[in-house]
């Protein structure tokens, strides 16, 4: 079968070197939903034929990776390809932050999102050896992220002291990899994440939840309240002990009261002299 020159460069662009053997692979996502105005990260990972780092010997040939590139809407992702991020190149200021490495980790974060975020997005490699783009790209959508709610693993809003809760973030995106803001009562907590997970709860853990995806509160949740009740059990043992100290503090009371009439009772000194007067 006779194939154009042009999707002959196409296909050897996109699967890199020719003859590459399954040690070149990259995996991400198919897709990733991110809310507008919020930070998310998108995980990938990439493999190539190296040098065991452990023992230092040569596993089939040496690879090593020399530049790695993040490509907006454009298959190939080579050359001078508009890119997101280029590690030849030092950006100084940039939403899209390269968390990973040149060995194994290509996971990037989206800063900010904004509309014009959403598109496709290849990763590529290139080693001293050959490169490799992924043969499919991460389909990213960006959406306005209505309706942001609280969802919380107890059906009421009452949990018992020393109990716990979880309070999950959720609206049109599946959170994953997702930065999210918790406050209580409006003022902000150092927990993050689409969960926030409360244990061994007390009275200063009631109040209103709210979860936010961004620092400036467009997206934020309706408040969520959280009432901490008091444990029966430690109640029941509160109310037998102050029963039994009112039981005592009464019985003591009694006693003394015992006491101080018979010294009232008890014949002083001027009556046993004048007692014996008369019987003399």
């Amino acid at each position: 079968m006779k194939m154009n020159p042009w999707t002959l460069s196409v296909l050897l662009l996109l699967a890199g070197p020719l003859g590459a053997d399954p040690d070149w692979h990259v995996e991400y996502p198919d897709s990733f939903c991110v809310v507008e105005g919020s930070t998310a990260t998108i995980p990938c990972s990439f493999t190539h034929p190296k040098v065991d780092q452990g023992t230092g010997a040569v596993v089939d040939r040496v690879e090593r990776v020399e530049r790695v590139v993040w490509c907006p809407n454009h298959r190939m992702c080579h050359g001078t390809t508009p890119n997101v991020y280029n590690s030849s190149k030092v950006r100084a200021d940039s939403r899209f932050l390269y968390l990973g490495d040149l060995v194994s980790d290509c996971t990037l974060k989206i800063i900010k999102t904004v509309k014009q975020d959403t598109g496709t997005y290849d990763f590529r490699f290139e080693t001293n050896g050959g490169w490799w783009t992924g043969p499919k790209g991460v389909i990213v959508t960006v959406t306005d992220g209505e309706d942001v709610k609280i969802r919380s693993s107890v059906t009421d809003n009452v949990v018992k002291e020393g109990g716990q809760v979880t309070l999950t973030c959720t609206s049109a995106c599946s959170f994953h990899q997702l930065d999210v803001l918790w406050y209580r009562n409006g003022h902000a907590l150092s927990e993050t994440g689409p969960a926030l997970h409360l244990s061994y709860l007390t009275n200063d853990d009631a109040g209103n939840y709210t979860c936010s995806l961004d620092s400036s509160g467009q997206k934020t949740s309706a408040p969520w309240s959280l009432l901490v009740g008091e444990d029966e059990d430690r109640f029941g043992w509160r109310l037998t002990v102050s029963v039994v100290l009112k039981v005592l503090w009464a019985v003591f009371l009694l006693l003394l009261a015992g006491l101080v009439f018979a010294k009232r009772s008890a014949p002083g000194p001027e009556h046993e002299i004048f007692y014996s007067e008369v019987v003399g």
